[in-house]
């Protein structure tokens, strides 16, 4: 069995922390009260490690230029605005997702696990022509998430766009902010491990509270949003994720993959969508089948760890052919579609 990776925030000091395995690393699944971790999630600040996630640093002549011609979205020219965009291959299967973030003196590309390595070998294969360099900052740098509608008051009220960055000091160091606003409003820090464990430590003494896994996961299943490695895998087009409007300009010049792209918008359908589901019932594994009159409809992506407002939540893909008002099974439960955000 493969040895789990810690991230490279996480020193092992909170005795209240239990771990899980989560995309190869060992993370705090919540530090005692996942429950109260979700509500401070929801209703004033919270701390998330995101620092699984694998940073590259591109540097040189206009890394922004490069991304332009092969991202799904375009990166806008604003020096502190950056995007959130997929990687495609030909055929236009998604290869990974990245967020792109902009400092004064680099563009950082962060991605799941499940990603770096397709978001490596296809930035690398671009880089030389483009005079880019490209540092994986991995096992240095982290990404702290600093979310809740009250996360902007514990860094001075600052107040970003989604992917909008600054440098900002926070207990005496100094970091990258962007605006994140999805699967909470708030902020990811990013910086070296040293700088982000100083940041943590003085936003906890100012009222954030330590979040685990478990209650980040449900806020994220709660509000829909795909991870890729889990909901989203290279078999998947970009409209069967349900990410067109946040990941795909219709309006940007070419890059791979994005014939396909625009003939499944203008001409088709996906043959599958992504949903969410209220399950009842013996909460169902990823990869369980969702059934519908004895027949395979679709499969379960992601679960939430955590009930929201009384019901069990979950990700999944269903056919096009699948009659939404009919009754759903998925392992020994029952699930229907959770249709509008205000559901949640």
């Amino acid at each position: 069995m493969k040895e789990l990776n810690l991230t490279p925030l996480d020193d092992r000091t909170d005795r209240k922390a239990e771990y899980i395995g989560f995309a190869g690393h060992s993370v705090p699944a919540h530090y005692g009260d996942p429950a109260a971790e979700h509500a401070a999630l929801a209703r004033y600040a919270a701390l998330v490690d995101r620092s699984y996630q694998t940073v590259l640093r591109l540097s040189g002549k206009d890394p922004s230029g490069m991304l332009n011609a092969i991202l799904t979205n375009e990166v806008p020219k604003d020096a502190a605005v950056g995007a959130y965009a997929a990687l495609l291959n030909p055929k236009g299967r998604i290869q990974t997702d990245l967020c792109i973030l902009k400092s004064d003196e680099y563009v950082l590309a962060n991605t799941e696990p499940e990603g770096a390595e397709a978001a490596r070998e296809i930035l690398g294969r671009y880089a030389p022509f483009s005079r880019v360099r490209i540092e994986d900052l991995s096992e240095a740098w982290g990404i702290l998430g600093l979310y809740g509608p009250h996360a902007g008051e514990l860094l001075g009220n600052l107040r970003l766009a989604e992917h909008e960055s600054t440098q900002v000091e926070v207990g005496g160091v100094d970091v990258l902010a962007a605006g994140v606003a999805v699967p909470v409003s708030g902020f990811d820090l990013v910086g070296p491990a040293d700088a982000l464990r100083i940041v943590k430590e003085h936003l906890i003494q100012t009222g954030a509270k330590p979040a685990g896994y478990d209650a980040y996961e449900t806020a994220r299943v709660a509000a829909g949003i795909p991870r890729f490695g889990a909901d989203v895998t290279t078999e998947n087009f970009p409209a069967e994720a349900g990410i067109l409007e946040r990941a795909v300009s219709f309006t940007k010049g070419c890059y791979p993959g994005q014939e396909t792209v625009a003939r499944m918008r203008y001409r088709g359908h996906p043959n599958k969508t992504l949903h969410r589901l209220v399950v009842d019932g013996p909460l169902p594994p990823p990869n369980t089948l969702i059934i519908q009159d004895e027949k395979q409809v679709g499969r379960i992506t992601s679960t939430a760890p955590l009930p929201v407002n009384d019901r069990h939540l979950a990700l999944g893909y269903l056919s096009r052919n699948t009659n939404t008002d009919a009754p759903l099974s998925a392992g020994e439960a029952t699930a229907s579609i959770l249709s509008t955000e205000k559901d949640a």
